[in-house]
């Protein structure tokens, strides 16, 4: 029997090696709190919490699949055959959703600082929805453009500035 590493096992171990080499890095930054109360080491530590924790579940999640694990090799048929099994089982990639939500993201980079958070961020958030094939557009419009008001706003409290599109910082 050979025990083969699954593509989801190495992406798992990929992102907890990343998550690691990322605490590893977070010794560099220093950590003068500063008047927010909490230092520059927070968010980071977060994320690599983040990361590590996301790469061990899905690593977990792999390995208690119901499905082979190992394969046993008689021949070169019954290696494609399971292989063939497992790529239809995943299906294709959606190639038009991941060009969708790609240029969104993009365009909200490129637009944040001409028409301001509030609405770079309605369309970010619309576009994703756009990506996902959601039934209800207005919907989804309305949502986003709440959802983005709502955190332009939050940070404002927050004392974080953000690009405004009009002068005052309403929008």
């Amino acid at each position: 029997m050979i025990k083969r590493v699954s593509g989801e096992q190495w992406l798992a171990i990929g992102v907890i090696v990343l998550g690691l080499f990322m605490a590893w890095q977070i010794g560099d930054i220093p950590n003068d709190s500063g008047y927010a109360g909490i230092g520059p080491r927070f968010f980071p530590t977060l994320i690599v919490t983040g990361l590590i924790v996301a790469g061990g579940a899905l690593l977990m999640q792999r390995r208690h699949r119901n499905g082979p694990d190992t394969v046993i090799i008689d021949g070169e048929d019954d290696a494609e055959q399971l292989e063939a099994e497992e790529a239809e089982q995943r299906g294709e990639a959606d190639w038009r959703m991941f060009a969708i939500a790609s240029g969104t993201l993009i365009a909200h980079m490129a637009l944040i600082g001409m028409i301001g958070f509030t609405l770079a961020g309605t369309l970010l958030c619309f576009g994703i929805c756009r990506a996902l094939e959601t039934r209800r557009p207005a919907l989804d419009l309305v949502l986003s453009f709440a959802l983005a008001l709502g955190l332009f706003h939050l940070f404002k409290w927050l004392g974080l500035n953000l690009p405004a599109l009009m002068p005052g910082g309403v929008l």
